[in-house]
């Protein structure tokens, strides 16, 4: 949490001020307007924070307004930044190409690219798409056929992932008839309030196999205990740190999810004990929030399931959160056999834009292989 403090107040704080001096160097700005400017842009810098305050004092609908907005401008200023710095770096190397085309001109391109792929961006957030999986192995038996895992992650249940966008996804998984639901982490990320309720609809979900799910950085963040009773009353098994026998030949290994260097140290050498008395021949499904393929872990499972990065959600974001996790999206072979999906999420988290980065609920259909 700290971490990403830093980066709000460095990276999202330098951006509002990039905007102001891209405002100031196209438009003669007086002291007055100057300043009226500067503390539009300071609100809407601070709305997030603001509404999380709000929120936590008791206060219901004005948070959430102040929250929508917030985290939608949050989204837009980063587009705009993006196509700004874009034409910036264009007009550096090419000076001749675009000399002398006024300061005014270039901010209404970077704020008319801005719109256009905010819009886009709202559509594609909203519209869950289902990604098709094909694994084989020899672990699966042939008496037990094919079996269906569906994984959703990153649904981030809050101020901005509400009601409705969990009813589109409960109704998209139960048109694939899975065998089994994984939830890899970040199942809510705000006040109780936001999720309180919304565990009856997860309860609809009943698959032969069961419903299992771990905890993400968010689940922390929201507060254990309240995350911990959403997902035991919507009907998910919360797996921390150990092993389940699912049946069908499958063991889950849920992994939780590190908050710090010592954490994280323990719960490699965990997940390695955990992996080694999984029994030989049964198929090994890790579900571990962050994708992060331990070494001694290498060989040991048969697919790891995670989440996390929403491939960044808003491009090119995602060339961001590359450096902490250089794993792509989708699914992976790992040199040992074993196999990584990384899920895009399924819901958002922060601001109602996607951009080359689609929600996703995913369906991984396990069939024998001779």
């Amino acid at each position: 949490m700290s971490r990403f403090l830093i980066f709000y107040f460095v990276a999202y704080g330098g951006s509002h001020l990039y905007l102001l001096l891209k405002i100031k160097r196209a438009f003669p700005l007086s002291g007055s307007k100057l300043l009226l400017s500067a503390s539009l842009l300071t609100a809407l810098f601070l709305s997030p924070l603001i509404a999380r305050k709000l929120e936590s004092s008791g206060f219901d609908r004005v948070p959430e307004i102040i929250s929508l907005a917030g985290y939608t401008w949050m989204g837009l200023l980063f587009l705009f930044v993006t196509a700004a710095a874009t034409i910036d770096l264009y007009n550096v190397a090419l000076a001749r190409t675009v000399y002398g085309v006024r300061p005014c001109t270039l901010l209404v391109i970077s704020v008319a690219c801005t719109i256009i792929v905010g819009l886009y961006g709202y559509y594609e957030a909203a519209n869950i798409r289902l990604e098709r999986v094909t694994i084989k192995s020899s672990k699966i038996l042939q008496s037990v056929g094919k079996v269906r895992i569906v994984q959703i992650s990153d649904l981030h249940i809050g101020q901005i992932v509400r009601e409705k966008r969990v009813k589109d996804v409960v109704d998209a998984i139960r048109h694939t008839a899975p065998d089994m639901i994984v939830s890899t982490g970040d199942l809510v990320d705000g006040h109780q309030k936001h999720f309180s309720g919304l565990e009856l609809l997860f309860q609809e979900l009943k698959p032969r196999l069961g419903k299992y799910a771990i905890l993400g950085n968010h689940e922390y963040y929201v507060g254990i205990n309240e995350t911990e009773k959403f997902i035991k009353d919507a009907g998910f098994r919360l797996l921390v740190n150990e092993n389940f026998e699912s049946g069908g030949g499958i063991c889950i290994t849920g992994m939780d999810d590190s908050k710090n260097k010592a954490e994280r140290l323990a719960n490699v050498l965990a997940e390695k004990t955990l992996l080694d008395s999984v029994p030989k021949g049964e198929f090994k499904l890790l579900l571990k929030h962050r994708p992060v393929i331990e070494k001694s872990s290498e060989g040991e499972f048969d697919l790891q399931l995670s989440g996390h990065v929403h491939k960044g959600q808003i491009f090119p974001f995602n060339l961001l959160t590359w450096i902490s996790f250089p794993v792509r999206a989708g699914l992976t072979e790992i040199q040992s056999g074993s196999h990584l999906y990384v899920s895009r999420g399924t819901g958002v988290w922060g601001p109602p834009i996607r951009f080359l980065a689609p929600p996703e609920v995913t369906v991984i259909d396990l069939y024998p292989d001779k």
